[in-house]
C-alpha cells in the first residue's frame, strides 16, 4: 500500500507549540504518531506563516500565508496523484492511533470506500481518509469561493451537501463518547490543560484509544478544565418584567446601577489571562441596550482576538445607528465574532404583551435590523412552554419564512429555575442517567460588583446561593478551583444541568 500522509498546519494556535510531554510539543508528537500509519510513503505539511519546528529531509513543507478551502482541494488533488489513499488531519492532534487508523484503513480498503472516518470518539484519535480523486470532486462541490477559510470539519461538511455521491466507511467506537464534548488537540490553553491530564493519568505517556475510554470512565473530573462560557452582568435595569425571567422577580427592574467600562475592560483582562480564549455573554441579567457605555463595552471585546461576544437583548432601546456602528465593529473580526439572541417569544402581539409587556414593533423591528446586519449571526428565541405549541409553531415558522434559514430560530427549553418560577416545561427531555453540569463544568458567571455565584440557577436560592468569589479582587483561578465537586442544595430539583452554552 502506497499512502501519503498530508497535516494541515495553516493555523495552529501557540498551545501546539508548547511543550507537552518530555519536551515535545504536539505538533512534533502528532508528526511522529501519524508516520506510523499503515503504508505511509510521503509526509507533506501545510504550512501556515507560523515557524515550524526543524524537520526531517523526508518531511515536505507546502507553504502558504494562508489557505482557503480552495487551496486545500487544489494541493490535496495535485499531491495525491499515484497514491493508493491519503490520510488528511490536523497537526495539533498527539493521541493519533496508529492502531485505530489501521482499523480505519482496513475497512476503507476492504469496501473501496472514498472516504473514510471515525465516530463515537473526541476528535483527535483517527485521521480522514480519501481515495484518489475524492478531492477532485469536493473542488467542484465547494465552488469557487476564494475566501473560506479551512476548518477541522472542512472535508466531511463537503461531503455531506452530496453525501450520497459518495462511498463512506465509518469506524464506530463500541461505547460513544462524543457526549463529552471532548476535542483531544491542542487549539487552545484548555485543551492543552486536557492533553496533559490525560497523558498524566496514562503514566506519562500517550494514551492509545482504548486508554482514552478508560481515562473518560473513570476520571471524569479531569474533563473539568477551564471556563469557556462568561455570561456577565453589566446593567441592572431592564425595560420589561418577563413572565419566563427571575430577575423580575427579584430585583428592581428600575435599577439603574451599571458596570463602568474600565472596571469591564479590567475583568476581560483576567479572563483572557485566565482562560485564553473565551465566549463573552451580555447580560447575564438586564439589559444592555440601558448602558451608557454599551457600545465602547462591545468594542473592548471585539478588540481581543481570544473572545467573541454574545448579546441576548430584548430587541429595546437599540438605535439603528447604535446596531450599524457595532456591524461596522465587528466587521474587523473574523466571522462569528458577534452574535445576537433577541427574546421575541411569540409572533402574537397580544401574546407578546402577556409575556414581556409593551414593546411588541420595537423588539421585531430590531430583530430584523440586526438580521440585515448579521444574517448568520442573529437569532429570535422563543421559550417553548406547556400549552403554548400552536404559538411557538406559529413563531418558527414566521421567523424561518422572514429569514429564510431554520437556523436563525432558537427554540428554548423552560428554565423555572429550580422551582422560583412555576413549571411550565412542554415536555421532559433530560437524559435517562444525570450527568455532570455543564455549566459547572464551562461557565463563570459575573454579576455586576464582581460577585461569582456557582451558577445563574443560585438567584433561586432565598440566602443568595452559593457564593464562589469576586472577580474583581481575587484570581480567577482561585475562584474557579473553588467550583470543583460542590453541589448546590438546588440541584437536585434543576433541570438545567444537560444544556449547553456555546
Amino acid at each position: 500500500m502506497n499512502s501519503l500522509l498530508v497535516l494541515y498546519a495553516g493555523s495552529l494556535s501557540g498551545q501546539a507549540f508548547e511543550s507537552l510531554n518530555n519536551g515535545k510539543n504536539s505538533f512534533i508528537m502528532t508528526l511522529e504518531q501519524s508516520k506510523k500509519f499503515p503504508g505511509v510513503n510521503k509526509t507533506v505539511i501545510l504550512a501556515g506563516q507560523q515557524v515550524l519546528p526543524s524537520l526531517s529531509e523526508d518531511v515536505q513543507i507546502e507553504k502558504r500565508p494562508s489557505w482557503t478551502v480552495k487551496d486545500l482541494l487544489e494541493k490535496l488533488s495535485a499531491l495525491s496523484t499515484g497514491f493508493d489513499l491519503t490520510y488528511f488531519l490536523w497537526a495539533d492532534c498527539p493521541f493519533m492511533d496508529p492502531a485505530l487508523a489501521e482499523k480505519l484503513v482496513q475497512r476503507h480498503i476492504r469496501y473501496a470506500a472514498e472516504y473514510s472516518y471515525a465516530d463515537g470518539w473526541p476528535y483527535g484519535l483517527a485521521p480522514e481518509i480519501l481515495s484518489p480523486g475524492t478531492s477532485i470532486f469536493l473542488e467542484k462541490i465547494a465552488g469557487n469561493n476564494p475566501s473560506e477559510q479551512v476548518e477541522r470539519d472542512t472535508l466531511f461538511s463537503l461531503i455531506k451537501k452530496d453525501i450520497n455521491s459518495f462511498d463512506i466507511e465509518t469506524e464506530i467506537s463500541s461505547v460513544d463518547l462524543r457526549c463529552h464534548r471532548i476535542s483531544l488537540c491542542a487549539d487552545s490553553k484548555r485543551n492543552l490543560l486536557l492533553l496533559q491530564r490525560f497523558i498524566a493519568n496514562n503514566g506519562n505517556a500517550i494514551p492509545d484509544t482504548s486508554a482514552v475510554e478508560h481515562i473518560i470512565s473513570t476520571k471524569p473530573d479531569i474533563l473539568r478544565t477551564l471556563p469557556a462560557f462568561y455570561p456577565i452582568q453589566v446593567f441592572g435595569g431592564c425595560p420589561q418584567s418577563c413572565e419566563y425571567c427571575p430577575w423580575s422577580k427579584k430585583a428592581n427592574v428600575e435599577n439603574r446601577d451599571y458596570m463602568e467600562a474600565q472596571v469591564f475592560e479590567t475583568l476581560l483582562e483576567k479572563i483572557a489571562a485566565f482562560s485564553g480564549d473565551a465566549v463573552i455573554d451580555l447580560s447575564l441579567w438586564g439589559e444592555l441596550a440601558l448602558h451608557p457605555q454599551k457600545i465602547e463595552l462591545i468594542e473592548m471585546v471585539l478588540k481581543r482576538r481570544e473572545l467573541s461576544l454574545v448579546i441576548e437583548t430584548s430587541g429595546l432601546n437599540w438605535k439603528s445607528s447604535e446596531l450599524e456602528q457595532c456591524a461596522e465593529i465587528a466587521k474587523k473580526r473574523q466571522p462569528n465574532a458577534l452574535s445576537w439572541i433577541v427574546s421575541l417569544d411569540t409572533a402574537d402581539p397580544k401574546r407578546y404583551t402577556e409575556i414581556h409587556g409593551t414593546g411588541f414593533d420595537q423588539a421585531n423591528n430590531c430583530a430584523k435590523k440586526l438580521l440585515s446586519l448579521f444574517p448568520n449571526d442573529t437569532y429570535v428565541q422563543a421559550v417553548r412552554t406547556a400549552g403554548a405549541e400552536d404559538d411557538i409553531e406559529k413563531f418558527y415558522r414566521s421567523w424561518k419564512e422572514i429569514t429564510g434559514r431554520a437556523e436563525n430560530v432558537i427554540i428554548q427549553k423552560y428554565d423555572d429555575f429550580c422551582g422560583m418560577l412555576p413549571k411550565k416545561q412542554a415536555s421532559d427531555i433530560s437524559p435517562v442517567q444525570r450527568q455532570a453540569c455543564w455549566h459547572q463544568m464551562r461557565d463563570m458567571p459575573v454579576l455586576l460588583d464582581g460577585t461569582v455565584p456557582l451558577c445563574r440557577q443560585q438567584i433561586a436560592a432565598e440566602d443568595g446561593g452559593i457564593i464562589l468569589g469576586n472577580a474583581f479582587t481575587e484570581p480567577l483561578n482561585d475562584i474557579w478551583e473553588r467550583g470543583k465537586e460542590i453541589n448546590s442544595s438546588l440541584c437536585a430539583g434543576c433541570d438545567e444541568y444537560y444544556t449547553f452554552n456555546f
